[in-house]
């Protein structure tokens, strides 16, 4: 009994720590994606003195938090700076909220106790739910990282890498490689020809699906550079005038870009189920696009 209980608590902290390294290199990736976040990182280099506005000095505390992610790959980052990302399985009981669970009122708290036991003396445990019955934030608009939302994730990533990567390609290619939409992937190629007119109606919504998922990720990438991650709340438009100076992203996405595209690419495989269904290999890098 004491063996089966081991090996069930041993299997759930793999698949735990699995999750959290998914959604710490999501998170890196949006973070390098982010233009407030990399103004921020110009910003801190000359260690101005200057008054921030409220979403700048936010911005700035993300980027002391995390560092720069432009300047070092993810396995260096998560064993830095991004380790807090990483949250360790506890077999302790634990507080979950209906919004994380996606049940009940909003207000709701549930008590989850790990394999179904619990580890902790009661008073201890009496005392722990006594202290998070009154509060409940209400500022909290991250979304729980459901497969489903995964999937966008990587998909609007990858589309996002393909787009500074071929900027002069259609974008209902661009959209076809992203696999973007899971009925058409194998069936539209990247590299078909424009004439073909029988797929006139596929690539008219790859094209409109382009643009709705370049738009999420965009505000994705900011609510990033804010520690709110996944967020995909509209930021109020009060908050999108910055203090910092532009700052091209192209050099900095330059970096460690390829390596990340392609982690990317794969999880757009595995998330979709499209193993055997598109090469292994990207077609827009595999054939070019001379067409």
């Amino acid at each position: 009994m004491g063996v089966s209980v081991l090996t069930g608590i041993v299997q759930s902290t793999k698949r735990h720590w699995a999750v959290a390294m998914a959604s710490a290199r999501l998170y890196y990736n949006y973070l390098r994606l982010s233009p407030s976040y990399a103004a921020g990182c110009v910003y801190r280099l000359r260690k101005s003195s200057r008054r921030l506005n409220r979403h700048s000095a936010k911005v700035l505390a993300c980027v002391d938090k995390y560092r720069d992610v432009h300047k070092t790959s993810f396995d260096e980052w998560v064993r830095g700076p991004g380790s807090v990302r990483i949250s360790l399985p506890n077999v302790m009981p634990e507080i979950q909220t209906a919004q994380t669970l996606t049940v009940g009122h909003q207000s709701d708290l549930y008590v989850r106790f790990p394999q179904g036991r619990n580890a902790m003396p009661l008073m201890e445990l009496l005392t722990m739910i006594s202290a998070q019955v009154p509060s409940v934030s209400k500022e909290s608009a991250t979304l729980r990282l459901t497969p489903v939302m995964q999937k966008n994730l990587w998909r609007d990533l990858y589309l996002a890498y393909l787009i500074k990567n071929y900027p002069g390609v259609e974008l209902w290619r661009l959209g076809a490689e992203a696999m973007l939409v899971d009925r058409f992937i194998g069936k539209v190629e990247p590299t078909g020809r424009r004439m073909n007119s029988s797929q006139d109606h596929e690539r008219r919504l790859l094209v409109a699906t382009v643009i709705r998922h370049r738009t999420w990720a965009a505000n994705i990438s900011e609510h990033a550079a804010i520690d709110k991650f996944p967020c995909k709340a509209v930021l109020p438009n009060d908050q999108q005038c910055f203090d910092f100076e532009a700052r091209d992203l192209l050099p900095c996405l330059a970096v460690h870009s390829m390596e990340e595209a392609m982690h990317a690419r794969e999880q757009v495989i595995r998330c979709t189920g499209a193993v055997g269904k598109v090469s292994l290999e990207p077609s827009l890098k595999q054939q070019g696009v001379l067409f």
